[in-house]
């Protein structure tokens, strides 16, 4: 599980990077689902919590640019 201060001192190359991994894995996790190989459900919306964490960084970093 990501924490927002880890988060927050990544570089926006890392951000975008695990941004990518993570839909990837969303990706894996909904196609094992339809396969019935994995009953695994719970890491998807995990999975977009982290998502949902790491473009809130960068939304956080724009609206701070824009400020200055």
């Amino acid at each position: 599980m990501l924490k927002m201060n880890d988060l927050r001192n990544e570089k926006d190359e890392e951000l975008d990077h695990k941004h990518l991994e993570l839909s990837k894995e969303i990706f894996a996790l909904r196609s094992a689902r339809l396969d019935a190989k994995d009953q695994k459900t719970h890491l998807i919306s995990q999975k977009k919590r982290e998502i949902a964490r790491i473009l809130t960084v960068k939304r956080e970093r724009q609206l701070g640019e824009n400020k200055a």
